[in-house]
This record gives C-alpha cells, sequence and structure tokens, in this order.
C-alpha cells in the first residue's frame, strides 16, 4: 500500500521539496535570519519568515492570484521553482528593507521592526517587476519590460535608469545561457555608496528562436523565445556602469584570450562570450568572463569612472573550464578567493591569494558560501558521499564546522551560522551562535512513505562509491531470480551459475539464458 503511494505523494510534495526552508540569509549582526517556505509539505504555496531570538514567525505572504509576468515565469524556470507566492527576495545590505515580487507587484517589508507595526507595502511601479533589489540607502531597482528603474523604498521617485533600444535588448536581466548553463540567476549589482550599478546588457537579436505550443491550451499559438542551442550564435552581453542620473559607462572588455594556449581546431573560439560572474564589493566592481570554447576565464577589476578594466587572475585549461559556484570572489579587503584544480590533482582546491592559504590535499571544494571579513565560508568533501561545511579565516585557518554523514550547506553573518543538514537521520537546520547550537528551524517536509535501506559499496580499483537497493522484502544472505522474483531456486535454473537445485538460495550474478526461471 506504501509502496503504490509513494509515486503520488512524491509528485504532490514536488519531491518533497515543499515545507522545506530554503534561500537562507542571515544579517551581519547575526540576530536575524530570513528564509522561504511554506506552511506544510503539501503546500505549494511559500511565504516569508524570519527566525529572530529563537523564534519564527511571517513577514510577508501571497495576496490574491499569482499571475506571474512573463520574464519573471522564465526567470522560475531556469531556477527550477516548482512553488509559487514568495519564492526569492533580496535585502539591503544590512537586512533590514526585503524587496519581492507577487503576481508582478513589487512589495517591501521591514525584518528589523515588530511585525505589526511594519506590515509589507506594495510599491507602485511602472509596469510588472521583476527581480528587485534594495540598494543600501533607501532605493529599490526593477526591471520592467526590459527596462531597469529605481524607485524609492516610499513609492516616490520612479526613474528608468535604463531603456531597451529594441525588443530584443534587455537590461538587468541574465541571458539564457548564463541562467540555464553557468548558474548566474541575476544581471545588475548595487554600489556599495548606492549611486551606481553595475548592470548586464543583454541582446538576442542574434540567437536563432524556437517555438514551444502549450498541449494544454492546443489553441493558443506557440511561444516564441531566442534559444542559442550548441554551435549557434550567443545573446551579446555587455556591461555597463550605470548611474542615479542616467548617466552610462561601457565597460571595456578584452576582446579575445590569447590563442597560443587554446588547442585549435573546429571548436576553438577565444572571443570572451561569457559573463561567470559579476559584483560590487567594497574594493569596486568585478567581472568574470570566459571565452567561447571554455578554456579561459579572466577575473577582471573595474574602473566604476571609465569602464576600463584590470586583469586580477587568469584562469586556463587544455579542454574546459569547470566553475566551483560562488567563485572567484574577493574578502573584505579584496584579497580574490580562487578555485584551481592543482597540477596532476584529481580534486577542486580553494585559495586566497591575499593570504597565501591553500585547502588541505584531498579536500574537494563544491561551493564558496560567502565571506564575512577576511573569513571565507564554503562546502568542501574528503568523502565522495558526504559535503560538509568549512570556514576559512588568517587566524584559525581551516576549520570544518560540520558533523556527521550527510550532505551540509550554510549561510552566516557575523557570529551566527544556519547549518541546513540532510543526513540518514532526517532534514535538519540549525541556528549556530559562536559555534554552539542556539536553536532550530523547522523543517515541515512529509516523512516518506517508502524508507529506503540502500546498501552503501565502494567498487573497483578507484573505490567508486556506490548505493545498492534491495526490495524490502530483502532478507540478508539471499536474492531473488530478476525473472520470475522467486527467492529461492527453481528446479534446473542456471542463476547464477550452473543448474541450481530446488530450494538453494540466490547469492550473487545474474541470470543466464535459457533459464526456466
Amino acid at each position: 500500500m506504501n509502496a503504490q503511494g509513494f509515486p503520488r505523494q512524491f509528485a504532490r510534495t514536488r519531491r518533497f521539496s515543499l515545507g522545506v526552508p530554503r534561500r537562507f540569509t542571515v544579517s551581519p549582526d547575526g540576530g536575524r535570519v530570513l528564509f522561504v517556505r511554506s506552511d506544510a509539505g503539501d503546500d505549494p504555496v511559500s511565504r516569508l519568515w524570519l527566525y529572530e531570538d529563537g523564534n519564527e514567525r511571517v513577514l510577508a505572504g501571497p495576496r490574491g492570484a499569482d499571475d506571474v509576468p512573463e520574464a519573471e515565469r522564465i526567470r522560475r524556470e531556469r531556477a527550477r521553482e516548482t512553488s509559487r507566492g514568495v519564492v526569492a527576495y533580496a535585502t539591503d545590505r544590512e537586512v533590514r528593507v526585503v524587496a519581492y515580487t507577487l503576481g508582478g507587484e513589487l512589495w517591501t517589508v521591514r525584518a528589523d521592526g515588530d511585525g505589526d507595526r511594519d506590515a509589507p507595502r506594495r510599491i507602485p511601479t511602472a509596469g510588472p517587476a521583476v527581480d528587485p533589489r534594495p540598494s543600501p540607502d533607501q532605493l529599490v531597482a526593477y526591471v520592467t519590460g526590459g527596462a531597469l528603474r529605481v524607485v524609492r523604498t516610499d513609492g516616490t521617485e520612479d526613474r528608468l535608469l535604463a531603456a531597451p533600444e529594441n525588443a530584443e535588448v534587455t537590461y538587468g536581466l541574465a541571458d539564457h545561457v548564463a541562467a540555464e548553463s553557468i548558474g548566474r540567476m541575476r544581471g545588475y549589482w548595487w554600489s556599495p555608496d548606492s549611486d551606481a550599478l553595475l548592470v548586464a546588457r543583454v541582446d538576442t537579436s542574434m540567437v536563432q528562436r524556437w517555438y514551444i505550443g502549450d498541449p494544454a491550451h492546443p489553441g493558443n499559438a506557440p511561444r516564441t523565445f531566442p534559444y542559442p542551442a550548441a554551435g549557434t550564435a550567443n545573446a551579446e552581453t555587455t556591461m555597463h556602469v550605470v548611474r542615479m542620473d542616467g548617466e552610462r559607462v561601457a565597460v571595456r572588455m578584452p576582446a579575445g584570450a590569447d590563442p597560443e594556449h587554446h588547442v585549435q581546431g573546429r571548436w576553438t573560439d577565444t572571443a570572451f562570450e561569457y559573463v561567470v560572474t559579476a559584483g560590487w564589493d567594497t574594493v569596486g566592481p568585478f567581472v568574470n568572463v570566459q571565452t567561447r570554447d571554455q578554456r579561459t576565464a579572466c577575473l577582471m577589476g573595474i574602473d566604476p569612472a571609465t569602464g576600463e578594466t584590470s586583469p586580477l587572475h587568469t584562469q586556463r585549461d587544455g579542454a574546459w573550464l569547470e566553475f566551483v559556484p560562488g567563485a572567484p570572489t574577493r574578502t573584505a579587503a579584496g584579497s580574490p578567493v580562487l578555485a584551481f584544480v592543482p597540477p596532476g590533482g584529481d580534486v577542486r582546491g580553494l585559495s586566497t591569494a591575499g593570504h597565501g592559504a591553500v585547502t588541505p590535499p584531498g579536500l574537494n571544494v563544491r561551493e564558496v558560501l560567502c565571506t564575512l571579513g577576511e573569513r571565507v565560508l564554503f562546502t568542501a568533501s574528503d568523502e565522495p558521499t558526504e559535503v560538509h561545511v568549512w570556514s576559512y579565516g588568517p587566524d584559525s585557518g581551516f576549520l570544518r564546522l560540520s558533523e556527521g554523514p550527510g550532505v551540509h550547506t550554510a549561510a552566516a553573518g557575523g557570529g551566527t551560522v544556519v547549518l541546513d543538514s540532510m543526513t540518514p537521520e532526517g532534514h535538519t537546520v540549525t541556528v549556530l551562535r559562536d559555534g554552539k547550537p542556539a536553536g532550530h528551524i523547522a523543517v515541515r517536509a512529509e516523512e516518506p512513505l517508502v524508507t529506503p535501506r540502500p546498501v552503501r559499496l565502494s567498487l573497483g580499483e578507484r573505490e567508486l562509491r556506490s548505493l545498492l537497493f534491495l526490495p524490502s522484502w530483502h532478507e540478508p544472505g539471499s536474492a531473488a531470480c530478476p525473472s520470475c522474483s522467486a527467492r529461492t531456486a527453481a528446479p534446473g535454473c542456471s542463476w547464477p551459475s550452473g543448474p541450481a537445485r530446488g530450494g538453494r538460495p540466490w547469492a550473487s550474478g545474474g541470470p543466464s539464458r535459457g533459464s526456466p526461471c
């Protein structure tokens, strides 16, 4: 009965993702934790929550129908978002002002109030809003109709910063390749002084068009969208510094990489076509670009006054580069945090150039989570079946923060770390303060009707990790014939090797041809 009901439960709970807290943000003082979560394991409507002083409360939820605009629907598809309601948000630097959208409407809410006085507030916009982001100083930028605009948090002084020249140009949004293949979901970044933004301009006029119909509504015309299939033209992405008065400075990125480091062939293309990451920290704006053939990437600092760039670090690989999410980035002092594979190595390490620190041998870095001053928080594995949270600091060195088998990740701010752990015992979210448990954030996902009990194996000379799933009725030391599911051999059956006597338990191997079973 449980096995029959499991597929329905798996679909109804959206692969057991509903009721799970996610998208954690911790305030710089460590006092507030924001996250989104639905109320139950079968509830597809997400809400914005605040964890503070050991208590959870709802900051914002849906209001009426959630009819999202086309650009937001595409963004959610690329993010593999399956719920509705408040599914994403952004905050100012101090995590006091939160901006989000519902049905294309822009809303803000204070995260440092008492809940009653600071209720969500709708901000009038020039059109359906996408990806709103508060500045460090009482402004909110948003995208509508491919244009980048800015408005004050009190709803006044809405103004245009960058308007698309035609219907195939957007400002402030990620292109298809960036979102789907690279993992960059955003297209603009505020300066620390709120006086300018680093903005991506995307032109899809050269990209081929694909057409997709809606099988649920066959009377509707197919949807047209630009899709850069392999080997065809990509969108053109350029970077610009846009000031609050609308003045724009184009970022002068290099045209291409040195051909000397690229194997000549049909797929050799040294043009820097991909914007992998970008940002604007206390040192200044920066961008990481990659060549079309994916063999060279260059991290560059940007002069916001002139748009001139200066190389900070170059990565090369004779086959292709694979990036670690969150890297490269910089610490507060401007020290680059870089992921790399050492010569002759087989795992990805992490280095902080300013401190000369490199992760221990055999530690495979999975993701850079954040930097806090000169401290770096990241996930890594020294055992392939486990992912743990690590930190590096100039004084403390490399420390592992998570314990026990499982997959762990985290968010941090001040002295607070939110440890998100999936272990054999279940899914937990623990709030640590100064390294000690200070509370938990509830996980409201449903318990699966079927509990898997895999057998862990290490296979072959390389000890490849694997899991063997046996039937629920399996008894140790026995196995079933895969042809007839009999638990003991039928007379004359030749599996696993040679004729078997009736009643002999199966051991290992597979059925031979002609088996009477």
